[in-house]
């Protein structure tokens, strides 16, 4: 993984930009992770923060996230006590963050920061530039999961995106004034899936880029157990039944 060139990075830099990313029993990466953003936004960005999410974490990540904002006040951390799931994370890190231009990624270094350099282009004519996984490094089952999620959302709402689940997103504040936290039901996996649904619906503007993905390089995975797909289903059948009723009506 390496930084891109001055010169490239110098053509998207950007005034202000908020990162962070949620992480749960990410002790492995908390400290690599805020490195390598640290790293990575001083070229991009005139004014930056970082923003770690822990979700109820058991381990220490929660611990080290508390020492690197000690250390630096661009670092910033939001505990929640318990878990409150991936979409609630999520949805703590975007009411905590303060710049115009909201980044975030997962907390487990499957994406590297510097990629955002091939989202803030796609930002200047849109609401919000997302990735989508040129290459996932993942199992055969993760991979075929994720493929039948993605061609429920196209079919079931007509969204237009590749990849929902990529956690890989450049938004625009502006996107949640027009689709506000609060119109979100779900707080598990589907809460990314959601996000995009409404912000099609209501006319915002989105741009995708090809993004690559790396394989986890320490600790265990945490998205693809029965129980968080049981709870994404859900979500998304009681989200597709809400909008239907009013087309009925």
């Amino acid at each position: 993984m390496t930084v891109p060139s001055a010169l490239y990075v110098a053509q998207t830099r950007v005034d202000a930009l908020s990162y962070f990313f949620p992480a749960l029993n990410e002790e492995g990466h908390v400290r690599p992770l805020v490195a390598r953003a640290v790293e990575v936004l001083s070229g991009v960005a005139d004014r930056f923060e970082i923003i770690v999410v822990d979700d109820g974490s058991s381990d220490r990540t929660g611990a080290h996230a508390d020492e690197l904002a000690a250390a630096d006040p661009r670092i910033r951390v939001v505990h929640h006590p318990s878990r409150r799931g991936y979409g609630g994370a999520v949805r703590s890190g975007i009411a905590a963050s303060r710049y115009p231009l909201i980044f975030f990624t997962d907390g487990d270094r499957q994406f590297d920061p510097v990629d955002v350099v091939l989202l803030l282009p796609q930002i200047a004519e849109a609401d919000a530039a997302i990735g989508y996984r040129k290459k996932r490094s993942d199992p055969l089952r993760r991979r075929f999961v994720g493929w039948s999620y993605n061609l429920a959302i196209r079919t079931l709402f007509g969204l237009p995106v590749r990849d929902v689940d990529c956690a890989f997103k450049l938004f625009r504040r502006e996107v949640f004034e027009r689709v506000p936290l609060e119109s979100i039901g779900s707080n598990g996996a589907f809460f990314s899936a959601e996000l995009l649904i409404r912000m099609h619906q209501a006319g915002l503007r989105i741009r995708q880029a090809a993004i690559p993905h790396h394989a986890r390089s320490w600790g265990q995975p945490k998205g693809a157990s029965p129980r968080v797909i049981l709870r994404a289903i859900r979500d998304l059948l009681a989200l597709r039944l809400a909008l239907w009723r009013p087309r009925r009506a």
